[in-house]
């Protein structure tokens, strides 16, 4: 980095729990900054770091977020970068609106570069949507505490399968990051069940957000991510939930997009997903 991070890089502090507040009010949504830091692998004395109205932070598995004064991005990068590099991640990334050219052009003069164009989409029900019809041998059921390593690694495989700059979670760190928050419900998370084995999932925030759907390899081709998404939306919208999203990655190579314009989604906001290879 240049001088001007040199400079700034002499007022940044190591944060610590005592930060939260502080970081809240910079950051815009505490409960989303609350999620974060609930996952075990995050310390403030290794992954926080503050100046004058910024901070930036460190989370698992290689998110790099800086928030408040975009002037003090290189600076918190360059701390953030070394503790990653120290940790020996493999990559940083951050996803951010479109909208906010500021704020990806700060990353990308840190030598982030555009790796994906993600995609926002949302539909409105506006009456009860159609029952589902799983695929024969396909049974339907939700979530239980004993799922959670299967679900897991369920995702992890369909992701890897096609996403090269997927960074899987630590188990402790996923399953904290996905259950202890208030959004979490087990009630809408649906598991789809064939011969014994776990064959998709679908994972829904109670309040209409599409978190994952994944179907396994030997189950895909039969319609049963349709099904999975039918039968969230019909449970959904008994809660009284009328919009429902999800975000994906635009040049998605599986059909998951078509379908989620068969199912009634639109593109509602576009996001820029940024990388950078340690």
């Amino acid at each position: 980095m240049g001088a001007g991070s040199n400079q700034n890089s002499r007022v940044i502090r190591q944060g610590s729990w005592e930060d939260f507040d502080a970081a809240a009010a910079l950051s815009g949504n505490a409960d989303v900054l609350r999620w974060h830091w609930q996952v075990p692998s995050f310390a403030p004395s290794r992954h926080l770091w503050f100046t004058d109205g910024a901070f930036g932070a460190l989370y698992a598995p290689d998110q790099a977020a800086v928030r408040g004064n975009a002037a003090h991005v290189p600076a918190l990068l360059d701390r953030i970068e070394a503790q990653a590099r120290k940790e020996a991640l493999p990559q940083l990334a951050f996803v951010i609106p479109a909208w906010d050219e500021p704020a990806w052009r700060a990353y990308e003069a840190s030598g982030f570069t555009l790796a994906a164009e993600v995609l926002k989409l949302e539909v409105e029900l506006d009456a009860p949507p159609p029952a589902p019809s799983p695929p024969e041998g396909v049974t339907l059921r939700t979530y239980d505490e004993a799922d959670a390593h299967p679900v897991r690694e369920l995702l992890d495989a369909a992701y890897v399968d096609w996403d090269d700059t997927y960074v899987p979670f630590a188990h402790d760190d996923w399953l904290a990051f996905m259950t202890e928050n208030d959004s979490f419900d087990p009630a809408y998370w649906f598991l789809a069940e064939a011969g014994g084995d776990l064959a998709g999932v679908c994972l829904t925030w109670k309040e209409g957000w599409i978190k994952d759907v994944a179907v396994a390899p030997d189950a895909r081709g039969r319609g049963l991510g349709e099904a999975l998404l039918r039968h969230a939306f019909a449970s959904l919208y008994d809660s009284g939930v009328r919009r429902i999203g999800l975000k994906v990655d635009a040049h998605n190579p599986t059909s998951a997009i078509r379908l989620y314009e068969r199912l009634g989604m639109k593109v509602v906001e576009r996001f820029r997903h940024y990388l950078k290879k340690l």
